[in-house]
């Protein structure tokens, strides 16, 4: 476990350097207290992802599972407290400003739409040529169709955009339609970091395969909630891959 913690903080530090170079060239301003707060988010995310069977002990209950409830859920408490904070100590603060709404901006659910589509057929492509053996157990099935999207997707779409947006502030830059802004990119990096950097006894292992890909994905997720201003389809695309990633 102290090893996956290293790895995490490690990606971390090559976003903060980044971060600085970025500084350093005058593309973005840096807002310490905004800083130090994503950091304390990020950081009460991890141990709840990777600790959360310590709070909420569901094995206790259903010995059989295969998959991290505790920790999907325990993320889930986390993102809700925070975005209660949020609401209460942020002035002028709405959870809409997170993309808490299941209002779509106008002109966007068609571009949505067709971009979904377009995410779970790369994903189904993906797994006929890098998954493993397909998965059709209840639990897989149910985990998948709901966990990922709604503990990911408020968490790193919704209220870590939303203060990583203030702690490094740069102006949007338009795409089809996405006003996207660097600290929102520089999440996706990390979304990809997460997924391709690991240390393990000792060794660090870099895929770059899945940076690659994981990224990509993190970055049609960004576009889709900024596209729409809602977390609605990042939560529904996230999880309908998931799915079609076990299936295939």
């Amino acid at each position: 476990m102290e090893d996956a913690f290293i790895a995490v903080f490690a990606n971390v530090g090559v976003i903060f350097i980044l971060t600085l170079i970025l500084k350093a060239l005058n593309k973005v301003d840096i807002n310490i207290t905004w800083s130090l707060i994503s950091l304390g988010i990020f950081t009460c995310y991890v141990f709840a992802l990777f600790r959360g069977a310590e709070v909420i002990p569901l094995d206790i209950f259903f010995a059989d599972l295969s998959w991290n409830w505790s920790g999907k859920i325990a993320v889930i408490i986390l993102w809700g407290c925070v975005l209660f904070a949020l609401a209460k100590y942020k002035r002028g603060f709405s959870i809409v400003d997170a993309g808490f709404t299941f209002r779509q901006i106008e002109g966007s659910t068609k571009p949505a739409l067709i971009v979904l589509c377009l995410f779970v057929m790369l994903q189904a492509i993906v797994s006929l040529f890098w998954s493993g053996e397909p998965r059709y157990d209840l639990e897989t099935l149910l985990y998948q169709a709901t966990m990922p999207g709604l503990d990911e997707e408020p968490m790193f779409r919704g209220v870590l955009l939303f203060c990583i947006s203030l702690a490094i502030v740069s102006k949007r830059y338009c795409l089809a339609g996405a006003p996207l802004n660097v600290g929102g990119l520089l999440l996706v990096l990390l979304f990809g970091l997460l997924h391709g950097v690991m240390f393990s006894d000792g060794e660090w292992h870099f895929l770059l395969i899945s940076i690659l890909l994981t990224g990509s994905y993190g970055f049609i997720l960004l576009w889709l909630r900024e596209r729409t201003g809602s977390l609605i389809f990042p939560v529904i695309a996230h999880n309908c891959v998931n799915v079609v990633g076990q299936l295939i």
